[in-house]
């Protein structure tokens, strides 16, 4: 345990290093957005493949992506059911406030922290599946039947193309082919591929937590009169703490599993809010301002959630 809490010791350094360099604009305009490219298209997939290649992947698929499947619909149905009947707001506001209680960074800040906190990034996958496989898709084509702001005829065909050129399923869907191959014949990739696949793979956690310090200091949140604040809370606790309640749950009770494995399943559904949902509001013109600012809000409150979280079941 006091090493994983070490660990969050050394993300929030260099999280604030970033910050730091964000704030004295030291790689100068642009450069936030081009190491964030840097780590999507082509550090990330590097680093699924280096450990997908090795990894056991009944584990990947099992018992987690269960949890990651039932804890996510869980947060966002707590999440929408909030907006809509409390809140009283439309269905299309509802489905981002939906949306912004359950959908995780699994890919920018989750791998990097779970292949640091726990040395295995592989755990991430599940929910990186799950969320670009079929919720982000699913809650795409219900935010466009409820919109005032249809998009295309072709969206369908959109989706389906943006999930097959997704850097990150390429990525694992390389290393899983992999792991076949090793498991059922015995090959390996030679040194001559395998060495770059590993240096590349060894730099996205400190490129992409030095990227996301950066970012933290060039956004406003929860301007007076324009940001919901309230929602903006209520939102961010369900997804820091709610979702990862209920991972809890489903892991220790329902599936009855303990230890690293259920440390892991519940980490990754408090891991916060991800930069697609705003993504995905502002596309459809629909609460922007509660999307963006719950995914600054549930980042600065993930880490001490998650450092609770250590504490408790590490």
């Amino acid at each position: 345990m006091l090493d994983v809490l070490t660990g969050f010791l050394v993300v929030i350094f260099v999280i604030a290093l970033g910050f730091g360099v964000g704030r004295l604009r030291l790689l100068g305009p642009g450069s936030v957005y081009t190491l964030n490219m840097f780590v999507f298209w082509i550090a990330l997939p590097m680093m699924l493949i280096h450990f997908l290649s090795d990894a056991d992947l009944a584990q990947l698929f099992g018992v987690n992506f269960a949890v990651v499947a039932i804890s996510t619909l869980g947060a966002g149905a707590v999440g929408y059911a909030g907006y809509r009947f409390i809140a009283g707001k439309s269905r299309s506001n509802s489905l981002v406030a939906m949306l912004a209680s359950s959908y995780c960074n699994g890919t920018h800040l989750g791998i990097p922290l779970m292949a640091h906190l726990i040395g295995d990034p592989t755990v991430t996958l599940p929910v990186v599946m799950f969320q670009v496989g079929f919720y982000g898709p699913l809650s795409v084509m219900m935010l466009d039947l409820s919109s005032e702001k249809r998009a295309s005829h072709g969206l369908i065909r959109e989706l389906v193309l943006s999930i097959l050129r997704n850097p990150l399923i390429i990525g694992a869907v390389t290393g899983i082919g992999l792991a076949l191959l090793k498991q059922n014949t015995g090959f390996v990739l030679p040194k001559l591929l395998a060495e770059p696949i590993a240096m590349v793979s060894n730099a996205t956690v400190a490129v992409a937590l030095i990227a996301f310090g950066m970012s933290m200091a060039e956004v406003k949140v929860l301007q007076k009169g324009l940001s919901p604040v309230r929602s903006v809370f209520a939102a961010s606790l369900v997804k820091t703490v709610v979702h990862p309640f209920i991972a809890w749950l489903l892991g220790a009770f329902v599936f009855g599993t303990s230890g690293s494995l259920l440390l892991a399943m519940v980490l990754i559904a408090a891991l916060p809010t991800g930069q697609n949902v705003f993504t995905y509001a502002q596309r459809f013109g629909v609460n922007t301002v509660l999307a963006r600012d719950t995914v600054v809000i549930a980042t600065a409150l993930s880490l001490p959630a998650m450092a609770i979280i250590v504490v408790l079941l590490g």
